[in-house]
């Protein structure tokens, strides 16, 4: 009779359910079950950083995957990461399908510390009862931290580790390289957006840290001032600002600007200075703004200084998505995915 009883006594605490406390960035304490098996991120971000660390607790995305910031995504991206319901998030313009989340019943929702969300997303979390955890990627210097506690969080120390000290090294690197060009030789960036690529970002804002990241004068100078950003601006002010480089979000734009007189008034277009962002699976720079940045501002870095940038960038881009998406990529490759 003793046995038995203390048989069912350890059996009983094998399975019993478990927990672990963390804290957020915001200072708050929440426990959370044990395992964490289903996880949603509020926003691209977050739920991109979660899928490169281990995609089976995603319960779903944010927006649909065959757009143009998600194109070749069949060729980087697991099956099932394709497959997820979308879920929205706060992000932008988008709002969550709450019932939806609450239905998926989420574990836990890792969602995005950032002022201009920060309302938004608490009055609706609040109408839900669900736990959450906030992390602050508004800076890319952050992302090899929030990699590590959300490996914590996922019990996926090693690989979050891995993809943090990776991350951490490419933004040294940048660091290291920009400290080495002159300010007054930085190079003028226009950075182009929307249909007829007169929107931008102001120099000041978390939609164009990978360009001064990689050490890029930006001559759009203001300080954001919504989620959204795509500030307006004018051709004259364009030309004002005399770009000598000009990075481009829109393929559309891209095919024809070189053919566009008015355009061709600009040296960046007269010197085909100008740059297709690339897109695959993510996008490089923005439009989300995730992780990638890391690789874009490289990227970007590459073609501010093509004859200072101190890396091969192709090699730069075949580690980094070896590491983050497991895919191996052949010079065919890089040249038809980013034109590198």
């Amino acid at each position: 009779m003793r046995f038995t009883l203390v048989f069912l006594l350890m059996f009983v605490s094998l399975f019993a359910s478990e927990s672990r406390t963390f804290v957020d960035i915001s200072g708050k304490t929440i426990t959370l079950p044990e395992p964490i098996t289903r996880i949603y991120g509020s926003a691209p971000p977050i739920s991109f950083m979660i899928y490169v660390i281990d995609d089976a607790p995603l319960i779903g995305v944010n927006f649909p995957q065959t757009n143009q910031d998600n194109a070749n995504g069949d060729k980087f991206l697991s099956k099932h990461f394709m497959s997820l319901p979308i879920l929205g998030g706060w992000h932008g313009n988008n709002t969550p399908n709450l019932e939806a989340i609450i239905a998926a019943k989420p574990d836990v929702i890792i969602t995005w510390d950032t002022p201009l969300l920060n309302e938004k997303t608490a009055k609706d979390l609040a109408r839900i009862n669900i736990p959450a955890l906030k992390v602050n990627i508004d800076d890319s210097a952050n992302y090899p931290e929030v990699f590590r506690y959300l490996g914590k969080v996922m019990n996926k120390e090693e690989r979050a580790n891995a993809l943090a000290a990776m991350a951490q090294t490419y933004l040294d690197e940048l660091k290291i390289f920009v400290a080495s060009v002159p300010l007054n030789e930085r190079t003028k960036v226009y950075y182009a957006e929307g249909p007829f690529d007169l929107q931008t970002e102001c120099d000041v804002s978390f939609h164009s840290e990978p360009l001064m990241l990689a050490g890029g004068n930006l001559v759009h100078k203001c300080v954001q001032n919504s989620v959204i950003g795509m500030q307006e601006v004018s051709f004259e002010q364009v030309l004002s600002y005399a770009p000598e480089v000009i990075i481009v979000q829109s393929p559309a734009f891209y095919k024809t600007i070189f053919e566009d007189k008015k355009w061709a008034m600009l040296k960046a277009v007269q010197t085909k200075h100008v740059y297709l962002i690339p897109k695959s699976p993510f996008n490089w720079t923005d439009r989300p703004p995730s992780f990638m940045r890391i690789i874009g501002a490289h990227w970007i870095a590459s073609k501010l200084y093509s004859t200072r940038y101190p890396y091969k960038i192709q090699e730069k881009v075949r580690a980094f998505y070896q590491l983050f998406f497991g895919v191996s990529l052949s010079d065919k490759e890089l040249k038809t995915y980013f034109d590198l």
